[in-house]
């Protein structure tokens, strides 16, 4: 056996201490706090991403039960509900049979419905005319729905407008099955 003096053998520990200290450093405490340093960066970013998904979650869920009472209510409506008609006597009661005219047209957005579109075009009426029109034809118990709306000044009379509105209702195809909407508590 080899003798080693006092001195020797507090520089064999001292070293072996160094080494065992750098390889706990390296081993274990350098890629531990390298991880708590990505966790601290990702954490945010997938915390913003949760926060994200759950405000869109929300967002389906109106829109779920949106498209629901609209099934109902779609369901509930006659079948013999006729946009044009209903148009008709909404113009007559707010006075603007004079000033309106209309045009109809029909499309198949989807293969199980079809949209009935009127373009109602009013001229030289009072803007509070016209919102009391559109306000009669959203609230009606009817399912329409007012698509787009332009309104401009009457030239020859700046107090009045003229204004194009299109008004859309959605109808069942009569070979359609019940659509399935899936549950989303």
């Amino acid at each position: 056996m080899i003798q080693i003096t006092r001195r020797e053998r507090l520089l064999a520990i001292g070293a072996a201490a160094v080494i065992a200290v750098w390889a706990v450093n390296a081993l274990a405490l350098k890629p531990a706090r390298e991880r708590i340093r990505t966790l601290q960066r990702v954490l945010p970013e997938k915390q913003a991403q949760l926060r994200d998904l759950q405000a869109k979650s929300a967002a389906y869920r109106a829109l779920q039960r949106r498209f629901q009472q609209l099934q109902t209510k779609l369901a509930s409506q006659s079948a013999n509900f006729e946009l044009l008609p209903f148009l008709e006597k909404m113009i007559d009661q707010h006075r603007l049979t004079r000033h309106a005219t209309m045009q109809p047209e029909t499309t198949q957005p989807r293969p199980d419905y079809t949209q009935v579109v009127v373009s109602v075009e009013v001229r030289e009426v009072s803007l509070e005319q016209l919102v009391d029109f559109l306000v009669a034809v959203e609230s009606s118990e009817a399912v329409v729905q007012i698509g787009s709306l332009h309104i401009q000044k009457n030239p020859v009379n700046e107090m009045l407008v003229d204004s194009t509105v299109g008004i859309y209702s959605p109808q069942r195809s009569p070979q359609a099955a019940p659509t399935q909407v899936a549950h989303v508590p």
